[in-house]
């Protein structure tokens, strides 16, 4: 029976999946190869190095993660921008960290970022502070969907109240009593908004 035909989508579909199951530090040629059940040579038709398999694995995750393009409020492009990057974290909780190996390339990425400087400069920023703004979204955004995926992978991270004399420290256990846990990402999201807001130069 022929093998499967190797194509540059099927080795990255299983380098996301690997990441997945294990982590991103997992993703390795050989490892690739071997799932995939072919020589680790035959992978180099394909991709030339492993640096280059992240770089796909984040197009790739780019591309089915609905990023916010066309015509918005800046507003609405932070909102838009961080939700789909938590729905793409919870997706892809290995695969995701592939993004701290450095910028997203990709017809995706650049058309969202075309998209919130369009945004940021027609309602008045200068371009040094659009700069500004959208870094501080993706540095924002990026850290609070690794603390999401952090505490939902350890649920020892949480603090056990049993450990903390409540007569010593009774705000803590006031906050630790919540009955729901208050959604910090959706609070600090707005909490950037009007951060760029409130720090914004240039005409409204």
């Amino acid at each position: 029976m022929p093998k499967p035909q190797l194509s540059k989508e099927k080795i990255v579909d299983t380098a996301i999946e690997i990441a997945d199951e294990k982590g991103h530090e997992a993703v390795t040629l050989r490892g690739i190869a071997k799932r995939l059940n072919v020589h680790v040579t035959s992978l180099y038709n394909h991709v030339p190095t492993k640096d280059a398999v992240f770089i796909e694995m984040m197009k790739k995750m780019l591309a089915d993660a609905d990023m916010p393009t066309g015509s918005f409020t800046w507003q609405d492009w932070i909102r838009g921008y961080a939700a789909a990057f938590r729905r793409m974290g919870y997706q892809h909780p290995g695969a995701f960290q592939a993004f701290q190996r450095g910028l997203a390339q990709g017809e995706e990425a650049m058309e969202t970022m075309e998209a919130a400087i369009a945004a940021f400069l027609s309602d008045g920023f200068d371009v040094e502070t659009c700069f500004c703004a959208i870094r501080a979204t993706n540095v924002v955004v990026y850290g609070l969907c690794l603390e999401d995926m952090a505490r939902e992978a350890d649920a020892a991270s949480q603090i056990d109240p049993e450990l903390v004399p409540v007569a010593r420290f009774p705000r803590i256990h006031e906050v630790m009593a919540l009955s729901e846990r208050p959604d910090t990402f959706h609070f600090l999201v707005e909490a950037l908004i009007a951060g760029i807001e409130a720090r914004r130069s240039g005409p409204r």
